[in-house]
């Protein structure tokens, strides 16, 4: 590839579609490969790597570019050249937006803020081992003749942190066909939190992947799912990953449905609720986030949220709720709403106090919910409660 033309093509292309269009970084990179026929595997993940650094950057290079409009043709060959003198401002150093740094440094020190968003920039892997397919222990052998380096979580031992690969995860063959499920090890910890029984009947009210479905299936083999997605499309493709899991079309009802409006015969007994959310503990997965939250879109799921939380209280008496974010007001200040509008208890299951990080002190909930980061848990940011109907 001609590095003065078709590099600095794709990746203003790129930027262009994550900032303007606010789409995901992946799924960003995979379009423009297409469109511009970018071949071999070794060159797709050079660019890649290239391209995650420079959404990353996109702050940054704002702040260095101050208030002029500039091309993201000529962003990407200021990125390209290096960056520049950067002003005195730490959320430029960090490049996150002025509104996210103030909020985090309001309810961390700045000096966690600085280690927290620096984590972001390592992409952490996990890998969930797949009961359902294979033991584990052929599972564990089988990664290690593929050359993979990896360490197992002391506490869910069936989570896999993966350390060094000698090829991208989607090409291991235990990958390939399902006898290991990338997912990150704060999804897994939502799950634990259930405590799930023989027999139980579970909602997952925002279920698609179906990441947590499926492994509700493999922790519980005589559970049953009731899994709600809004999205039509998504819920085909949860389909089609339950079936590669090996979880048999039984165990799972899929529904197309905004589970906010959903009402039951009878109450369940669990509901899981990982919420739509902004996704600001997933930076590292997906830098866009960087470039593309703003304040109205925490404001517009927390609304959302507590929606959701009141409905699961209508379907079971044992609620875990979880996002995928830093903010309080997609999780504190949630839960606390549901208390004072419901008569609901929140604790920490006993296994993981000692485990899970307080939540942020500002918030009487703060002893009794859970906090995963990616500094001090190596997950995804993730804040988790469990609630009971009293």
């Amino acid at each position: 590839m001609k590095k003065s033309f078709r590099e600095v093509d794709l990746l203003a292309q790129v930027l262009y579609e994550v900032v303007e269009r606010r789409r995901s970084l992946d799924a960003t990179f995979k379009n423009v490969c297409r469109r511009m026929r970018v071949g071999s595997l070794e060159e797709r993940e050079e660019l890649y790597a290239k391209c995650r650094k420079l959404v990353s950057d996109y702050v940054k290079l704002r702040c260095v570019a101050g208030r002029g409009r500039l091309s993201y043709r000529r962003l990407a060959r200021m990125w390209l050249a290096g960056v520049g003198e950067l002003p005195a401002e730490p959320y430029c150093r960090l490049s996150v937006s002025r509104w996210l740094y103030d909020r985090l440094v309001n309810l961390l020190s700045a000096g966690e803020v600085e280690e927290l968003l620096r984590s972001f920039e390592e992409r952490l892997l996990w890998l969930r081992l797949n009961w359902l397919r294979a033991p584990e222990e052929r599972v564990l052998r089988e990664l290690e003749t593929e050359g993979l380096e990896f360490e197992v979580h002391p506490k869910i031992p069936y989570m896999v942190r993966v350390l060094r690969s000698p090829k991208p995860l989607r090409f291991l063959r235990s990958v390939k066909e399902f006898r290991v499920i990338p997912q990150d090890l704060a999804s897994a910890v939502c799950v634990e939190f259930m405590d799930l029984g023989p027999g139980d009947v579970v909602v997952d009210m925002c279920a698609a992947p179906g990441l947590k479905t499926s492994l509700i299936a493999m922790l519980e083999d005589s559970a049953k799912v009731m899994a709600f997605d809004v999205s039509a499309e998504r819920v085909r493709r949860m389909k089609y990953l339950l079936r590669k899991a090996g979880v048999q079309d039984h165990r799972v009802q899929l529904i197309v449905a905004d589970s906010r409006w959903v009402n039951l015969f009878h109450r369940v007994d669990r509901v899981l609720l990982d919420a739509p959310c902004s996704n600001s503990g997933s930076i590292g997965k997906n830098p866009a986030i960087k470039a593309t939250l703003e304040a109205g879109d925490v404001a517009s799921y927390s609304k959302q949220q507590l929606e959701l939380l009141l409905k699961s209280v209508e379907l079971s008496e044992s609620i875990v709720y979880s996002t995928c974010s830093l903010l309080p007001e997609e999780g504190e200040e949630v839960v606390e709403r549901a208390l004072g509008v419901a008569s609901l208890g929140v604790s920490i299951p006993p296994r993981f106090r000692g485990f899970c990080r307080s939540g942020y002190p500002q918030y009487g909930v703060s002893g009794s919910v859970c906090r995963l980061f990616p500094h001090t848990h190596s997950s995804e940011g993730f804040f988790i409660a469990k609630l009971e109907v009293k």
